[in-house]
C-alpha cells in the first residue's frame, strides 16, 4: 500500500472521528431534553390525577420508550469513538448494462451518517451490503436486499485494526478474513468475559448469522468453532433486520447454567443491543411447580453425584434409572399412561345419582369428557363437569336449607333472621359433604400423586401393552425413585419427564411473546425437553448449538440433531455443520482430537505452540508443589487467564484448599457464581462454554477418566484452552492417553521442589 494511501486512510478516520464527536454531543444534549421531558411527563401524571389517567400513562411510556432509544445511541457513538469500523469494500453496481460510479463502504458495529448530506459515512455490519465483506472477494459480487439482488464486482477489499481511535495496521485482503487477524486476535490472552468478532466472521459462520429462509437452524461443530459466537451475532442481526416486531424481550436464550449466561453477557452489548432474555431449562420448567410440596435436584448437585467415582449398588442403580427415564421406552411407558387418562379414565366412573334421581350418567361422562370437552387438558375437563355436577345439584341443596330453615323456625331456637339462614346453610352443606366428597374424589387429579403412582406396585406393567420396553430392574427402579419422591425430592432425570406429564394434564404455561429461541449446549438435551420448549414456546423460531463430542452426562441418553430436528419440525430446517476450530493451537487440537475414538474432520488455523505437556506424579504430595511451579510458569508467559479443571466439586474445593495459601485464585463450584478472571478452580462440568489461557486437568488417571462415556468429559476439560494444555496423573494414567500416539504431547516431570 503506497504511503500516499495510508496517508489518506488516517485522514478520513480522523474526520470520521470528528463526526462521530459531533453527533455524541449533539446525542448526550438530546439525552438531557429527553430526561428532562420525562420527568415533566411524569410529574404531570401526578398533577392532573383527575384527567384521563390511561391517556397519561401511555403518554408517559412513549415518552421513557424515545428516551430509552435516545440514550442508546451516545453509547453507540462511545464505542464507535474507540473503533469506527474494521472493513471497508469499494463496489461498483452493475445493472442491465449500466455501471454505476464506485462506492467506498465502511464497515463497523454500528450505522453512521452524515446528518447534513445523509450520505453514509460507516455501514452497520449487518446491513445487506455489508454481506459482501464476509462472503465475497475481489471479482465479482452480489448481495440481497429488499429490492432483491444487486450484483456488481468488487475492487477492494480492505482490512483495518483501530484501537482508542489510532490507526494500528490496515491491509488489503481477498475472499477471507485473513488468518493474520485471525492469529492476532487468538494469539492474545483472554478477557474475562466472551466478545464480539464482528471483525473476524468467517464466510460459513456468516451465512448461519443472515439465513432467514428457515424456521430451524442447527448447527453442530467441534471445540473452539464459534458456535456460541455464531448465535449471538445472530441475535443481533435479527434485532437490526426485524427491529419493527422484534426486541430484546421476544428473544430467548437456553444457557447451560447462569455461570455461563454472565461470560456471554457482554456481546450484545457490544454491538449496541440490549441483552436478551437468558434462563436455563430449569429456569424455564421450574416455574410451574413452585406451588407444589416438592423440591428439585440441581443440576450442579445431580452432576456432582453422578461424577463422584462411586462404584456402590445403589450408584450403580442411579446411572441407570438416570439411562431409562432419558430414554424413549421410558417415554413410551409414560405416554401410554397418559393415552389411557385422556380416554379411558372414566371407563369405570359411576352414575351420579340423589335421592333416587340421576344426576349425571355413565353415557354423560363420556359425552363431556371424551367429546364435548376432549381438547381440554385432563383437569380441566374434569373440574368442568364437577361444575356441570354442581349446578345441577343447586336445587337440592337449596331445598335442603329451606326444610332447615323451617326446622329452626318451628324449634324457636333463633329469631334473627341472619342467623337461621346461616346454621341452614351449615347444616345442608354437612348434609352434602359425603356427596361432594365423592364427586371432588372422582374430579380431582394430581399430577405430582399420578407420576408417584407410576413407581408403585405392578399394576403399570401388567396394564402396559408394550411390556417389552420395561427393564428387568424395573422394581429396583421404581424403589429408588420412589424413596427419593417420599423424600421430598424429584430427582434430575425425572424433571422433564413430570412437566410433561403435568402438562399435559393440566395444561403448559405456554409463552407465546417469545419469537425467537437460542439452544446452546444443545447436545445435553433430551428429546423430550424438545418436545416441551416446542409447546411452551409455539410462536419461536429456532437456532440450535451444539457438539456431540462435548456431551458431560455419562449416562443421560440426549438427542440427536435430527432427533431434534424432527421434533421441531424438518419441513423448514436446515443444518449447518463448522468444520474450522478457531480457539487451541494446532498442536492442543491434535490432541484433543486423538482423546475421541470416532474423530470428525477439523480444520485448524495455522497457529502454533507448545505440545501439551503429562506429568506423572510420583506421589500425590507432589500435586501443589507441581502445580504451583507450573502456574508461575504460565504467568511468566504472559498468560492471565489460567483454568484448573477437576472432575468434579469434591476434588475441586480440595484442590482449592491446597493451593489458596500458595496462589491468589478463586473457586467456582455454584452455577450462579459470576465468572471470574485470573485463576479459576472449576469442575468439569461448570466449565463447558468457557475458554481461558491454559488448561491445567487434575487427576487425568484411570479413576477418573476409564469408562467410555467419560472420553468426551476428558475431551470437553481439554478444548477449553487457546495456549497451555497441562495434565496430572498419580498412579496409572487415563487409557484414553495411553490409546494416542506420544508425539502428540510432552512428558514434564513434577516437581520436588
Amino acid at each position: 500500500m503506497k504511503d500516499q494511501e495510508r496517508q489518506t486512510e488516517i485522514t478520513r478516520l480522523e474526520v470520521t472521528l470528528e463526526q462521530i464527536k459531533k453527533q455524541l454531543a449533539l446525542s448526550e444534549q438530546d439525552c438531557v431534553v429527553k430526561q428532562s421531558e420525562l420527568k415533566d411527563t411524569l410529574l404531570n401524571y401526578w398533577d392532573n390525577c383527575g384527567s384521563d389517567e390511561a391517556q397519561l400513562v401511555e403518554t408517559a411510556n412513549r415518552q421513557r420508550a424515545l428516551s430509552s432509544m435516545t440514550h442508546s445511541t451516545p453509547l453507540k457513538l462511545r464505542k464507535m469513538l474507540h473503533s469506527p469500523y474494521f472493513g471497508r469494500i469499494d463496489f461498483i453496481e452493475e445493472e442491465g448494462g449500466l455501471t454505476y460510479p464506485e462506492e467506498q463502504i465502511y464497515i463497523g458495529i454500528a450505522t453512521l451518517m452524515d446528518e447534513e448530506t445523509g450520505e453514509f459515512i460507516i455501514y452497520d455490519w449487518r446491513a445487506p451490503i455489508s454481506s459482501m465483506f464476509y462472503d465475497c472477494g475481489l471479482g465479482a459480487a452480489s448481495y440481497q436486499c429488499s429490492v432483491g439482488t444487486i450484483s456488481g464486482k468488487i475492487t477492494l477489499k480492505r482490512q483495518y485494526k483501530i484501537a482508542n481511535g489510532s490507526m494500528h495496521y490496515m491491509f488489503n485482503a481477498d475472499l477471507k478474513i485473513d488468518d493474520e487477524v485471525l492469529q492476532e486476535i487468538l494469539g492474545k490472552s483472554v478477557d474475562d468475559k466472551m466478545h464480539t468478532i464482528v471483525n473476524s466472521i468467517q464466510r460459513e459462520q456468516n451465512q448461519i448469522i443472515r439465513d432467514t429462509n428457515h424456521r430451524a437452524l442447527f448447527v453442530e461443530g467441534p471445540a473452539g468453532s464459534g458456535k456460541t459466537s455464531v448465535a449471538l451475532h445472530r441475535i443481533a442481526f435479527l434485532l437490526y433486520r426485524d427491529r419493527e416486531i422484534l426486541n430484546e424481550k421476544n428473544v430467548l436464550i437456553l444457557s447451560p447454567n447462569h455461570l455461563f449466561s454472565d461470560y456471554i453477557s457482554n456481546v450484545l452489548p457490544e454491538m449496541g443491543e440490549e441483552n436478551v432474555l437468558q434462563k436455563t431449562f430449569h429456569d424455564c420448567v421450574s416455574e410451574s411447580i413452585t406451588q407444589l410440596p416438592i423440591k428439585l435436584e440441581t443440576r450442579t448437585f445431580h452432576l456432582e453425584t453422578v461424577l463422584s467415582n462411586k462404584n456402590g449398588q445403589e450408584q450403580a442403580l442411579r446411572a441407570d434409572n438416570i439411562r431409562f427415564k432419558s430414554s424413549g421406552q421410558f417415554e413410551q411407558i409414560m405416554q401410554e399412561h397418559l393415552d389411557w387418562m385422556q380416554t379411558r379414565l372414566i371407563d369405570d366412573y359411576p352414575e351420579i345419582t340423589f335421592n333416587g334421581q340421576t344426576i349425571f350418567s355413565k353415557e354423560e361422562w363420556r359425552q363431556y369428557y371424551l367429546d364435548n370437552f376432549s381438547s381440554m387438558p385432563v383437569t380441566i375437563r374434569l373440574e368442568k363437569i364437577k361444575t356441570l355436577i354442581e349446578i345441577r345439584m343447586r336445587p337440592f341443596f337449596h331445598a335442603a336449607r329451606k326444610e332447615k330453615e323451617a326446622e329452626i323456625i318451628a324449634r324457636a331456637e333463633e329469631v334473627d333472621e341472619n342467623t337461621i339462614k346461616a346454621l341452614a346453610r351449615i347444616a345442608a352443606r354437612e348434609m352434602f359433604s359425603a356427596f361432594n366428597e365423592k364427586i371432588d374424589k372422582l374430579t380431582r387429579i394430581s399430577p405430582l400423586a399420578e407420576y408417584r403412582r407410576l413407581f408403585r406396585g405392578n399394576w403399570l406393567f401388567e396394564r402396559s401393552a408394550c411390556k417389552t420396553v420395561f427393564p428387568k430392574e424395573w422394581r429396583n427402579l421404581q424403589k429408588q425413585t420412589l424413596t427419593f419422591l417420599n423424600n421430598g425430592i424429584l430427582p434430575y432425570e425425572d424433571i422433564p419427564n413430570f412437566i410433561y406429564f403435568q402438562g399435559v394434564l393440566q395444561g403448559f404455561p405456554v409463552n407465546r411473546d417469545i419469537k425467537h429461541l437460542i439452544i446452546d449446549e444443545a447436545q445435553d438435551y433430551t428429546k423430550l425437553q424438545f418436545k416441551i420448549l416446542v409447546i411452551l414456546f409455539p410462536n419461536s423460531t429456532w437456532t440450535v448449538v451444539g457438539d456431540p463430542a462435548q456431551a458431560v452426562h455419562p449416562c443421560l441418553k440426549t438427542a440427536s440433531f435430527q432427533d431434534m430436528s424432527e421434533v421441531i419440525g424438518t419441513e423448514k430446517s436446515v443444518a449447518f455443520r463448522l468444520t474450522r476450530s478457531y480457539r487451541s493451537t494446532k498442536e492442543i487440537q491434535a490432541f484433543c482430537q486423538a482423546i475421541l475414538s470416532c474423530r470428525s474432520e477439523v480444520q485448524s488455523i495455522n497457529r502454533s505452540g507448545a505440545l501439551p505437556s503429562v506429568t506423572h506424579l510420583e506421589k500425590m504430595q507432589d500435586m501443589i508443589p507441581t502445580l504451583v511451579h507450573r502456574i508461575h510458569e504460565i504467568l511468566a508467559e504472559g498468560w492471565r487467564s489460567i483454568a484448573i479443571i477437576c472432575k468434579n466439586t469434591y476434588q475441586s474445593t480440595k484442590i482449592f484448599s491446597d493451593l489458596k495459601s500458595h496462589i491468589d485464585l478463586n473457586l467456582v463450584i455454584d452455577e450462579d457464581d459470576a465468572f471470574h478472571q485470573g485463576i479459576v478452580v472449576i469442575p468439569s462440568y461448570l466449565a463447558k462454554g468457557l475458554e481461558f489461557d491454559a488448561v491445567l486437568v487434575i487427576n487425568a488417571d484411570a479413576i477418573n477418566y476409564r469408562h467410555e462415556e467419560e472420553r468426551h468429559i476428558l475431551y470437553t476439560i481439554c478444548t477449553r484452552t487457546l495456549h497451555h494444555l497441562s495434565l496430572f496423573y498419580y498412579g496409572n494414567p487415563s487409557p484414553f492417553l495411553k490409546e494416542m500416539g506420544e508425539e502428540l504431547y510432552q512428558i514434564v516431570p513434577s516437581c520436588d521442589c
